[in-house]
């Protein structure tokens, strides 16, 4: 036992700082990776909501009473430069809502004024979990593309829509594709407007919660994220090589 102790603290002294400086380095690299960004509060109305932007990427959680507002009084986050046509935003629901049967929050995605183009998003809260999707263009006007009356949308996957100058519009309802590549004629991203009710007058329609919003936008090799499986890849190649050399050493 005490031999094997000896070689156990041996191997430590040795191979301790080449170990004290990968877990540094890795540190490091994560650190850079997922942690460039500055989180702040906003504020619109008296709503409240927590933003997280990176270089590539913008993250945003509003409260539930978002989905208590009114059509003509509602919740909408202005980017602060548009996001050009390469996209992908995904809406992760984690409301509670009220027995109403027309308890439901729309989200519409907006090109900037003047444009009247917009992509909506309706997720209704009753048991029936209905869904839809719909756009308004300059040419075709308002029109519904996708409508499931039951289990539309999931509580546990977000939706997802993806959009490219080249490949159009696709969304994903968290199970499946149900729009792809539609095409928009483009689609820049200037805001996002939420509410829950047409007319004020009507019953709330969520008790708690929130909803999380995150897009990713322009070219993917200008992230950090992007170049995360190659840090790791060298990383671990720098440690095997390591071990390899030194227990060749060893065996000499």
């Amino acid at each position: 036992m005490a031999v094997l102790k000896r070689k156990i603290k041996l191997f430590k002294d040795r191979q301790g700082p080449f170990f004290c400086f990968f877990l540094l380095f890795l540190f490091l690299t994560l650190s850079v990776v997922f942690y460039p960004s500055l989180t702040f509060s906003q504020s619109n109305d008296s709503q409240k909501y927590q933003v997280l932007k990176k270089n590539n990427n913008e993250r945003f959680t509003l409260p539930y009473n978002a989905s208590n507002l009114a059509r003509q009084n509602s919740l909408e986050y202005v980017f602060q430069e548009p996001i050009l046509n390469n996209w992908i935003l995904t809406i992760a629901n984690k409301i509670f809502y009220s027995d109403n049967p027309e308890a439901k929050t729309v989200i519409q995605i907006k090109e900037p004024y003047p444009s009247e183009k917009f992509i909506e998003i309706a997720m209704f809260g009753d048991k029936s979990r209905k869904f839809f999707v719909a756009v308004n263009t300059n040419d075709t006007g308002y029109m519904k593309l996708y409508e499931n009356n039951m289990n539309g949308w999931s509580a546990d996957k977000p939706v997802v829509l993806t959009h490219a100058i080249v490949q159009g519009l696709s969304v994903a309802d968290g199970k499946r594709t149900i729009i792809d590549k539609l095409s928009l004629d483009g689609f820049n991203i200037g805001s996002i407007k939420v509410y829950g009710k047409d007319e004020a007058k009507l019953p709330a329609s969520a008790l708690s919660g929130s909803i999380d919003f995150e897009v990713f936008f322009g070219n993917p090799s200008e992230s950090p994220l992007y170049y995360l499986p190659l840090v790791m890849i060298v990383g671990v190649g720098g440690l095997l090589i390591f071990l390899l050399v030194f227990k060749k050493r060893r065996s000499k």
